[in-house]
């Protein structure tokens, strides 16, 4: 087992500064901080969904990622310890593993930040049954995969390439990364000249990037930008476990706890937007089947989706989970929820009326009643709201009057 004390507080670090993100991404603006709803958002540019807040949330992720890719280089390490992976990945792990996650993210709506660090923060019991799904199902299937070799049958620790190699990737990264970055702020700032942004606008912007940097450093710092290091994890094999990832969950949560109750019950509303944005918290089907899917595809990847759109630039063949797991969201759209939504029985057509025999007439015309006034009794009211019915009515009939005398 590895238990390095570096490593374990490293990961209680990381732990901090995802819930101060989270907490902070409530407390302003009332949002949830689920990264498998950034990363569909995005992919499916819906405006109507915060696609703006969540494309700079997601630049200022990338911004403290890179800092720390830039100091660690091409060997993904920083004084002995693994922050990302400088090697090959299989393949068949990444296709397979991202299917599956973006099937069961979109499917029971949430991961490991929208369920566990946020849901289970709320003592959401949707939430909570999801984690315990996903955590189950993603610790025994990688240790499955594990020590049957399946799937993941390469040397993840064989060194891909070789010097060059690494440095040529290392340099294109980083090139898109600090691309994507650039481009956002000068938009940004075209847009703060052209006067397209309110005030409102540019604060709320400023604070999705500031709580999607402070959400990048804790995956940087506790190592969960690094799939074999999660991996390591989901394997539970006396040689390799790696329980530090624990920590990250256990202080993030932990300080959630505190934080997000004192939010919601101690404010009516966040302090930029209007009310909370909080999902829904009824138990149903797709809250079970997704997190057993999302389980089984995160033991195989080591990847869940926030992890993942960092790891589009810090992995070879990244870009490959990324398209996964963006096909899986799109095919749990398309057929998975619709499967697993209950059916709505159409509503019995009501019975046509029984027709009856007219009312005898007792005269063609209106007959002009005056209103009765009696302050004897408590029943003028209605006696006078019935006979003001009978004067709007062309024809009178007995049984209109019959009920005001017993």
């Amino acid at each position: 087992m590895r238990f390095e004390v570096t490593e374990i507080l490293l990961a209680l670090l990381g732990g901090v500064f995802i819930s101060a993100s989270s907490t902070l991404n409530l407390l302003f603006n009332g949002r949830i901080t689920g990264m498998s709803s950034i990363f569909y958002t995005i992919i499916n540019w819906d405006s109507k969904e915060g696609l703006k807040w969540k494309l700079y949330f997601l630049l200022g992720m990338i911004a403290p990622v890179f800092i720390f890719y830039i100091i660690a280089g091409s060997t993904g390490a920083i004084n002995g310890v693994p922050f990302f992976n400088p090697y090959y990945y299989n393949i068949w792990a990444l296709l397979l593993g991202g299917f599956l996650v973006g099937i069961g993210t979109k499917t029971g709506n949430g991961c490991t930040s929208g369920h566990a660090v946020c849901g289970m923060a709320r003592l959401a019991k949707r939430s909570i049954v999801a984690t315990m799904l996903f955590l189950c199902l993603g610790l025994g299937v990688g240790t499955l995969f594990w020590h049957l070799n399946w799937i993941r049958n390469v040397d993840v620790s064989t060194d891909w390439g070789n010097t060059y190699e690494r440095d040529v990737f290392f340099v294109i990264a980083c090139v898109l990364a600090f691309l994507y970055i650039g481009v956002g702020i000068i938009i940004f700032v075209v847009r703060i000249i052209m006067g397209k942004e309110s005030k409102q606008d540019i604060i709320d912007t400023g604070i999705s990037c500031g709580v999607g940097v402070l959400f990048g450093a804790g995956l940087a710092v506790s190592g969960m930008c690094n799939p074999r290091k999660i991996l390591w994890f989901l394997s539970i094999d006396p040689e390799i476990w790696d329980p530090s990832l624990i920590f990250v969950m256990i202080s993030a949560v932990g300080i959630n706890l505190l934080t997000f109750n004192l939010i919601l019950t101690k404010m009516k509303a966040p302090v930029l937007l209007g009310k909370f944005s909080t999902p829904k918290s009824e138990f149903d089907v797709p809250v079970v089947v997704g997190p057993i899917i999302f389980g089984i595809g995160w033991g195989i990847s080591g990847l869940c989706p926030g992890p993942g759109m960092l790891n589009f630039f810090l992995l070879p063949q990244g870009f490959l989970y990324i398209i996964s797991l963006a096909a899986g969201m799109f095919v749990a759209t398309k057929y998975v929820i619709p499967l697993l939504q209950p059916t709505q029985t159409p509503a019995s057509s009501p019975a046509p009326p029984i027709a009856s025999a007219p009312a005898p007439e007792l005269a063609s015309a209106s007959i002009p009643i005056p209103v009765l006034q009696n302050s004897a009794t408590d029943r003028v009211p209605e006696f006078n709201k019935q006979i003001l019915k009978i004067q709007k009515e062309p024809l009178l009939k007995i049984h209109n009057i019959l009920p005001l005398f017993y």
